[in-house]
This record gives C-alpha cells, sequence and structure tokens, in this order.
C-alpha cells in the first residue's frame, strides 16, 4: 500500500524516536544512578524520604531514587539496625553479664559449687569485684535452682547484712538486719520461679520467689569480734528442701584473684548467652530476645553467627561500653545529691525492682550497674537503721574537672558523721571500675581506702576529718592519704554503714575533692 509522504515522514520519525528511546534505557543500579542524577541533598532531619534524595547521615550517605533506596543504601540501613539492636542488647544486659562473669569465676577460680561460698576478705580476693567495699568481708554462694530444687537457708542470729539477688541483680529479699529475720536469724525458703508451691510446706519459712534460675545469695558479717564472727559461721545451714540441712562449705583465704569486669566486644555476648540457657523469659524482656533471635542467640542453640554479624556484636558492645561509660560519668537520668555539688546518691533514682507498671529504668539503673554490683533494700533504704548502707560518688572536683591520677587532691568530711557504725572512703579506677591497683603501695588495701574505724586516722579538734588522695602524699599527711596510679582516672565511694537521719535529709553534707595546686 503506498502511503502519503508527509504519513510516511511522520511514521519513520516516530520509529527514530522509539528506537532512540529504547537504546537509552539504562540498568537502574547504584553507580549509573549516582553518575547520571542530578541528586537533591539533604541532611537527614530535613529529608522528605520521598523522590530523588542523597541523605547525608552519621554512617554514610543514603541514596534514593524515585522514592527507592539504593542496594547500596539498604545494606547501610541494615548495617545500622544490626549495630542499634547489638548496643539495646548490651545495655538491657549488663547487670546479668556482671553476674555470669563472676558466677564462672566462682568455679573456675575458687573451685566452688552451688550453694558453697567464697569468703572474700583481701585485696587479691576483692579486686576483681566492681566497687568492692575494702572494709567487711564479702560471703558470696551460687545456685542454679533448675539443678537444686527450693533451697532453705537456715541463716544465724547477729549483725550481718546480706540478700538473695536474681541474675537481674534484683532483689528477691534481704537477710540479716534489713531482712525478715531482723538480725535474730531464722529460716528462709527460696522458691524456684514457676515451681508448684503445692508441694511445698512454707509454714515457719521466710519465703523468697526467684525469678530467675541462677541465684546469688550473699552476706557481710558486720561485727569485729572474730569469735562472734566464727559463732554465725557456724551456724549458717543451707542445703535443699526436703534434705538434712549443712553447715555452709566456707572457701576461705585463698588470696586468689578473679575478675569481675565484663569482657569488651564479642565475649560479652557469649556470656548473654551463656545467661539465657534455660532461663525464664520475662514478658517485660520479649523485645531484647527478639533482637537476640536475629543474632542466633538463642536458648537451646549453639552461639554461631556470621562473621558479619560477629563484627557488628564486636562493635555493638565497644560502642555500648562507650555509651554506657558516658551514662556513668555523666548520669542522663540522675541530679547530684546535694545542690550545686558533684556528688550523686547510688541507686537514688531507680525502684528496687528496676521496674513498675509503666516504666522500665534502662538508664537509670545502667548508672549503677556499669560499675557496681548488687542491689538490696538495706542498700537503698531512706530510713535510718543498723542494717542500712547510703553510698555517695562522683567523677569530678569541686571545678568540675576529672579526678586525675597525676594530681593531689582533698576532701573535707565535716563533724557529727550520720553513721551509727562507720564510715569509708575508698577510690576505683576509672578503666576497671574496681580497686586501684597500686604496684608502689605496701598495703594495697589500705591504700586504696580509709574508714572512720582506722586507729591511725587523724581528726581534727571539731571532730572533722580532711583526707588526701594522690600519687604521692603531702608531707605529714600519709594517715589520711589514700593513693592514685598517675596515669589513671579514678573515682570515689563514700559509704555510711548504719546511715542516720542526717544523712538523708541533708543537714549534714560531704565536702567537695578540691585539687590541691
Amino acid at each position: 500500500m503506498k502511503y502519503p509522504q508527509k504519513f510516511t515522514t511522520i511514521l519513520l520519525l516516530a520509529t527514530i524516536i522509539v528506537l532512540t528511546s529504547c537504546n537509552n534505557q539504562q540498568p537502574q543500579n547504584d553507580t549509573v544512578y549516582k553518575a547520571d542524577l542530578n541528586n537533591k541533598t539533604v541532611v537527614l532531619a530535613e529529608a522528605t524520604l520521598q523522590g530523588d534524595e542523597l541523605i547525608k547521615t552519621d554512617f554514610g550517605d543514603i541514596q534514593m531514587n524515585q522514592t527507592f533506596i539504593t542496594n547500596e543504601s539498604i545494606d547501610k540501613l541494615n548495617h545500622q539496625l544490626h549495630l542499634q539492636r547489638a548496643v539495646a542488647i548490651y545495655e538491657w544486659s549488663l547487670p546479668l553479664v556482671s553476674f555470669q562473669k563472676w558466677y564462672n569465676s566462682s568455679s573456675e577460680v575458687y573451685g566452688a559449687n552451688d550453694l558453697d561460698f567464697v569468703e572474700s576478705k583481701s585485696f587479691e580476693e576483692k579486686v576483681g569485684i566492681l566497687t568492692a567495699n575494702a572494709t567487711t568481708p564479702y560471703v558470696i554462694g551460687w545456685a542454679n535452682l533448675a539443678n537444686t530444687g527450693p533451697v532453705v537457708i537456715d541463716y544465724p542470729a547477729g549483725p550481718s547484712a546480706g540478700g538473695v539477688l536474681d541474675f537481674f541483680q534484683l532483689s528477691l529479699g534481704d537477710l540479716g538486719l534489713a531482712g525478715q529475720d531482723k538480725g535474730k536469724g531464722g529460716k528462709y525458703l527460696i522458691i524456684p520461679n514457676g515451681y508448684d508451691v503445692s508441694k511445698l510446706n512454707t509454714k515457719g519459712y521466710f519465703v523468697i520467689n526467684a525469678t530467675t534460675n541462677k541465684i546469688m545469695i550473699g552476706t557481710r558479717f558486720l561485727s569485729t569480734d572474730e569469735a562472734e564472727v566464727k559463732k554465725m559461721k557456724e551456724s549458717f545451714l543451707i542445703g535443699k528442701y526436703g534434705e538434712a540441712l549443712k553447715p555452709a562449705r566456707f572457701i576461705s583465704n585463698t588470696d586468689k584473684r578473679f575478675s569481675g569486669v565484663m569482657p569488651s566486644g564479642y565475649d560479652y555476648f557469649k556470656l548473654v548467652h551463656q545467661f539465657i540457657q534455660d532461663e525464664p523469659q520475662k514478658q517485660e524482656d520479649k523485645i531484647f530476645y527478639t533482637y537476640m533471635r536475629y543474632f542466633g542467640i538463642v536458648n537451646g542453640q549453639p552461639l554461631n553467627p556470621s562473621s558479619e554479624l560477629q563484627i557488628t556484636l564486636t562493635k555493638g558492645a565497644k560502642l555500648g561500653e562507650l555509651m554506657c561509660r558516658a551514662n556513668q560519668i555523666e548520669p542522663r537520668q540522675d541530679e547530684p545529691f546535694y545542690d550545686n555539688t558533684t556528688w550523686y546518691r547510688l541507686m537514688a533514682n531507680i525502684p528496687l525492682t528496676k521496674s513498675t507498671k509503666t516504666d522500665y529504668y534502662l538508664d537509670e539503673s545502667n548508672e549503677y550497674y556499669f560499675e557496681a554490683v548488687t542491689i538490696t533494700a538495706g542498700m537503698k533504704s531512706n530510713t535510718p537503721g543498723p542494717g542500712t548502707t547510703s553510698y555517695l560518688t562522683n567523677k569530678k572536683d569541686k571545678d568540675g574537672n576529672f579526678l586525675l591520677g597525676s594530681n593531689t587532691y582533698k576532701i573535707h568530711i565535716p563533724a557529727d558523721m550520720p553513721a551509727s557504725n562507720f564510715w569509708a572512703f575508698t577510690i576505683y579506677s576509672e578503666v576497671t571500675r574496681c580497686f586501684i591497683d597500686n604496684k608502689e603501695a605496701k598495703d594495697k588495701l589500705r591504700a586504696t581506702s580509709i574508714d572512720s574505724r582506722d586507729k591511725e586516722l587523724k581528726i581534727n579538734d571539731d571532730g572533722s576529718v580532711d583526707l588526701y588522695i594522690g600519687h604521692t602524699s603531702p608531707e605529714g599527711k600519709e594517715s589520711n592519704w589514700v593513693q592514685t596510679n598517675e596515669d589513671e582516672g579514678w573515682f570515689p565511694v563514700f559509704r555510711t554503714y548504719g546511715t542516720q537521719q542526717a544523712f538523708f535529709d541533708k543537714t549534714w553534707q560531704l565536702g567537695d575533692i578540691e585539687l590541691m595546686k
């Protein structure tokens, strides 16, 4: 058929346009897109998340092509999501990892079995404990109730302060002066989570209901009379419910060191995985278990994430540690105990349960858990009493500068100390959160701590005390001096044992730490 000349020309032009258009189509890959597109570049806060955008973020550029996210950018987002979840797991698991590390060391270092007690007195025995006290011995035992079943403790009468804690370091019940026995002694029955209580006769027992299978049973014998302490230890009976109770086994005078410092990097998550095996899952922790599942941290399954996920977990643990350390130095959810000072009262901003029906106190509790272990009612009490211990800490001097081992400082402790038993001032390494380990010190335990029972302590005429902190002592101040490492940041914990009302109502106020020039 013969077409008119005009129509033939139009048809030829249309064919050329179609062929040219087809030849110009290119694959929608990242390389071509970035080369050819005239991008609209925006910061994340101003992004529309539509159309064509190059979005600048803290973790790299995110490219959008007609609202589709490019493949390279999807990889960046997925990696960032994994990293954020790894940090979330780190923050949630901080107290349980600390306990899992300590629990492992009890058997690996000291040969302790469930329901045995390791007694820590010396510097070597205490230096691995986060912000341990240097004045009273620790008596620490562990049990896995999944293996033992219900446990009975026939607790001795006498001056002591202890408690039973789950592996989230939540107090299940105090023992001793702040416990149900009020220092008079008595039988405690610890019941595993989900156990059929109808099988038990609870009459005559102080009942403690466990929330995790693994628990800590710890105490401090407060008497300075060795004969009284010996009698209390001999009267301390323990065993499985339904079996004859036996005197507790105390592993003492080992002078062995262990480390309770949470590991950095991937090893941290190995302890998380170890903890969740055969442990009941709390409803409030469901989201964290979901995050763990994406990394292969699952109850009943071996831990074997891909090399890529291992790297992400390693980075997540290190970033999580930095974030927790920042919260420890400059608390995100806390206020100084005294106005216009740097002193914080530990544990004052969290409930004993760490959570309520409406709130979960994560930053608040990790302010404490990053640098310390165990919480009991007696440690948090706002009521005066012989079983009440209170704690003040800071990281800066009066002028707001960090406490450095290369400097020398002074602190004034006013008279009329609100402590019916005694007070203690102890310094710790900012790196380990444990005792300053000073190789030059003649007596390492005394070098890191001083208390009101020290017979060489010099007291001012008005009853106040001045203490000195530094790598070397000011001349003539050795009796009131604690020793730092010259190249190591440090922080103090000031303890009152048998806290009195003047502490709680702040009519007595601890002095600031001042730089000596």
